[in-house]
């Protein structure tokens, strides 16, 4: 215990000291339901899976991990394979780490602190990769499409229904959130407020961290804003927001709200990297299963209710769940849609672009020995 302790105290220095010194998807099918703020690196929770793995044919070498990240449902597949016990079966312990936003993962992921990462699609995790961190996007994770639409530009509840707010062009002085800088959230309202013809300084664009935006439409803190479930499904239930414009138009059809990352650590070692891969891919299948039949629905919302900061079972019923690709291949269209935009508006400036630093390797690996789907 007193080891663990000592690596999350250094986890949470050196995040906090670097940050402040930092400069073709298959269609999805149809899902039959729709289904508080966490302290950066507040606790590593060593995943133990409810129920002994499937024994594996031969021994892995055993290693333990740390994955990052904000936990979101889009991660349902991560967790999952550590209740299921694919991880286990791989010879892996997966120490999860939560965080408030993008920007506070990506330092210790690039230092080895951490060894993989669920993160959005951001400039920060471009600019990391420029600096010459060594950083990999190997899958999707949490998706939004028509069918899977978990990400709004929602607007508060009173706005919409005076009549105040009838287009994002009456958002003109008013206050916009997005959960951080240069991430798809920032993109989506600033093309949103560009296609109104409202110029960046005619609205005032807020840094919110996910888990407070209900919060801040039932204080009227903010007139809109980028928001992820479950904040969505929380916001409409508590009467303070209204869902507003849907994400995925933006992007083509589809957009990554999530993806994983390989640090620097893992992406040394081969076999333990496609071990990894090869778990999570076992458990988007079975979470796919259970958001389209509810085949295993019940274990899935367990899963859910451990690792996320949901913890009503009757939540996940009223939720837009997120579409993960059972190949876990990322879209590239969408990916490129991001990436022209922030290039050409210059929100990032520099060499690297989402292709330089994607390695889907470990994806066709794990997809050749489980089969394509």
């Amino acid at each position: 215990m007193l080891k663990k302790v000592a690596i999350l105290s250094a986890l949470v220095g050196l995040a906090v000291s670097l940050e402040a010194c930092a400069p073709g998807a298959v269609p999805p099918p149809t899902p039959i339901s729709k289904a508080p703020t966490v302290a950066p690196a507040a606790a590593a929770k060593t995943a133990e899976p409810t129920r002994p793995a499937a024994t594996a044919t031969a021994t892995p070498k055993p290693a333990t991990l740390r994955f990052g990240s904000i936990p979101t449902t889009g991660l349902a597949g991560v967790y999952l394979a550590v209740e299921k016990g694919y991880f286990k079966e791989q010879g892996i312990i997966l120490e999860l780490v939560d965080f408030r936003t993008t920007p506070e993962i990506i330092a210790p992921l690039g230092t080895g602190l951490l060894d993989v990462a669920g993160l959005a699609l951001s400039t920060p995790l471009l600019a990391a990769a420029d600096r010459g961190v060594e950083l990999k996007l190997v899958a999707a994770a949490g998706t939004t499409t028509a069918s899977f639409e978990y990400n709004w530009i929602m607007l508060r509840k009173d706005l919409k229904d005076s009549g105040q707010v009838k287009s994002a062009a009456d958002l003109k002085g008013m206050k916009v959130s997005v959960p951080s800088q240069g991430s798809i959230g920032d993109q989506t309202v600033q093309m949103m407020l560009e296609q109104a013809g409202l110029k960046p300084e005619e609205t005032e664009i807020i840094v919110l961290p996910a888990a407070e935006q209900a919060a801040a439409f039932a204080n009227k803190a903010v007139a809109a804003g980028y928001t992820v479930e479950p904040q969505v499904t929380r916001s409409v239930q508590d009467g303070v927001a209204v869902k507003w414009m849907p994400v995925s138009p933006f992007y083509g059809g589809q957009a990554h709200g999530s993806a994983i990352v390989f640090g620097p650590s893992i992406l040394k070692d081969q076999d333990l990297s496609r071990r990894w891969m090869l778990a999570y891919v076992k458990a988007v299948r079975d979470y796919l299963k259970g958001v389209t039949a509810r085949q295993g629905w019940e274990e899935m919302v367990k899963s859910l209710i451990k690792y996320t900061p949901v913890k009503e079972a009757g939540t996940y019923e009223a939720m837009e769940m997120p579409y993960i690709d059972p190949n876990v291949r990322l879209d590239k269209n969408s990916i490129n849609i991001q990436y022209r935009w922030s290039v050409d508006k210059g929100f990032y400036t520099g060499k690297k672009s989402f292709d330089d630093i994607t390695d889907l390797s470990y994806t066709d690996y794990a997809v050749q020995r489980l089969g394509r789907q």
